[in-house]
């Protein structure tokens, strides 16, 4: 166990301070760009995927 495990359970809660609200904002907000650089990488990948599935389709002569 560790030191704020102890504290915590001792009832002292001045182990670690709490975080800004400023610090919280970043951490959200860092999150949500993570997040969406990811969405936006997997839509591109699924974009991709359809277009060479299409073009294959229409090599192969099953366009429909």
């Amino acid at each position: 166990m560790n030191k704020r495990d102890d504290d915590l359970m001792r009832g002292r809660n001045d182990a670690m301070p709490a975080p800004s609200a400023a610090d919280t904002t970043e951490v959200v907000r860092r999150r949500q760009r993570e997040r969406a650089r990811l969405m936006a990488i997997l839509l591109g990948v699924f974009v991709v995927l359809v277009f060479a599935i299409s073009i294959v389709k229409m090599q192969i002569g099953h366009a429909g």
